[in-house]
């Protein structure tokens, strides 16, 4: 239920500090200081100030408008969030709705100001509307601190979490080895600095795992990576003792706080540093403006990462192999189950994650699982609830996407099972999705293609007769 009261006083708290600021509009966006779509409780900004719970939007509040955008996994759910008299949706992918940006040029005059702040937008995304804003004469003005935060009194502590290392049987390369590899790249580019801002680029070029992010294994952190040093910023208490030896010989260890006024002490000594426009941070880039130009490029820990080496392919089969048990057991459970009345949605999501449990290497869910029965389906991103349950019927379909961590990789797949009885419309739109599949899955293409341009072999079944989705075709899978 939403509490209309609460959302108007904070926005009321918010535009109060915004006059103060003399801004005409301020942009929030869902991502954290480190470019995450998945982030801690505390860097849930658009949740707390609008009551929108989905992993990505963009808030954007002006002295008589609060709008959010959000992309086409979201609009169901952002319309039932959302109070619509405090709150204008505007459905990404839509025709005929504007970018933020758009919006901002048609709604604001010149010489009016959007307060950001530049530790929640990365370089490339300050650049893109600053170039945009500016046709309009309305400027960007980048913000020390964050206009939420200020006013966000309950606000959940840092993460506590244990850091632990990952074992070198299922990382197949050591941190040195990975470390020089990207030294490597930093000399071939006549850099003598890297800053790390992406925490699964940590993560991975450290081999530490973490629980700071709901269903992400990763840590809140910084690295910086020097010639022959390398400074890793995090709270050392989390550090087990484990990573501690491990880690010790190889870089210093500095409380988090301390990333921001280190980082401008080296630049002010003259280092160049290679930051990745696209996973770096505004604020990173402002840092570095006492010292050379940065060199920008995708970040090599990126690059690396991507290609997995000979033992992280063999973890990615054999936890799939795994995870299938699990998934064979749930199918024949649930088909058992559900005649016999009683199962919920929920309570069918748990049952696969009960039978994963026992599974050699599990560690903990990769994403909340979705069990969506009959309408709830179309949903995208539908998330089952014991307080609304929905019990599951010996007739139509339902949709169930899941995966798990394992220590040597990571699973995600998505079922949708015929619980008994379907209609004639349920065979013909699953039908068209198989034949999008199939089409996808065995389209030979030239080195160089990309997921976007094969995006219309899966949705041509569907265009046929004028059906659609909007959401990606499909995703990566991680390596733990």
């Amino acid at each position: 239920m939403r509490n209309t009261s609460l959302f108007a006083t904070r926005l009321e708290a918010l535009r109060k500090l915004m006059a103060q600021r003399d801004l005409d509009a301020y942009m929030i966006p869902s991502q954290d200081e480190h470019q995450g779509e998945f982030v801690p409780e505390r860097a849930k900004r658009i949740h707390w100030l609008s009551g929108f719970s989905g992993s990505s939007g963009t808030l954007l509040v002006t002295s008589f408008q609060a709008l959010l955008w959000t992309d086409g996994r979201y609009h169901l759910q952002a319309q039932e969030e959302l109070d619509k008299d405090l709150f204008t949706l505007m459905r990404m992918g839509l025709s005929g709705v504007p970018e933020p940006q758009e919006w901002l040029l048609k709604n604001l005059p010149p010489g009016k100001k959007v307060g950001i702040d530049p530790r929640l937008f990365s370089i490339d995304e300050v650049r893109s509307l600053r170039r945009g804003l500016s046709e309009g004469g309305i400027e960007i003005v980048s913000l020390e601190g964050n206009l939420v935060d200020l006013i966000w009194e309950d606000k959940p502590p840092a993460p506590s979490e244990l850091v632990w290392p990952l074992a070198p049987p299922y990382c197949g390369s050591s941190v040195e080895e990975k470390l020089a590899t990207v030294r490597g790249e930093m000399a071939r580019n006549r850099v003598q600095g890297l800053v790390v801002s992406r925490l699964d680029e940590i993560a991975w070029v450290l081999n530490l795992r973490g629980k700071d992010v709901p269903y992400n294994p990763v840590f809140l952190s910084y690295l910086i990576i020097l010639e022959k040093e390398a400074f890793l910023f995090i709270d050392g208490q989390r550090l087990t003792n484990e990573a501690k030896d491990a880690l010790e010989p190889i870089l210093e260890i500095r409380p988090y706080g301390d990333f921001e006024p280190h980082l401008r002490k080296l630049a002010e000594t003259g280092i160049r540093f290679w930051v990745d426009p696209q996973g770096a941070n505004q604020r990173i880039l402002e840092l570095l403006e006492e010292g050379p130009r940065p060199f920008e490029s995708l970040s090599p820990i990126a690059r690396a990462k991507a290609v997995k080496n000979p033992t992280e392919r063999r973890g990615m089969r054999e936890c799939h192999i795994r995870d299938a048990l699990a998934w064979v057991k749930f199918m024949k459970w649930i088909k058992e189950e559900v005649p016999r009345g009683g199962i919920t949605e929920k309570i069918a999501g748990e049952k696969l994650e009960a039978l994963r449990e026992g599974l050699p290497y599990y560690v903990a869910p990769s994403f909340e699982t979705i069990v969506a029965y009959g309408p709830n389906g179309a949903i995208v991103h539908y998330r089952p609830s014991h307080e609304r349950p929905t019990e599951l019927r010996p007739h139509g379909l339902v949709l169930v996407d899941s995966g798990a961590h394992f220590l040597d990789g990571t699973t995600d797949a998505t079922r949708t099972i015929a619980l008994g009885h379907v209609t004639d419309d349920h065979r013909e739109k699953y039908t068209r999705v198989l034949k999008g599949h199939i089409a996808l899955s065995t389209t030979p293409f030239p080195k160089g293609t990309s997921g976007r341009q094969l995006d219309s072999l899966a949705r041509r079944p569907l265009w046929e007769v004028a059906l659609d989705y909007m959401h990606g075709t499909g995703h990566g899978v991680g390596c733990f």
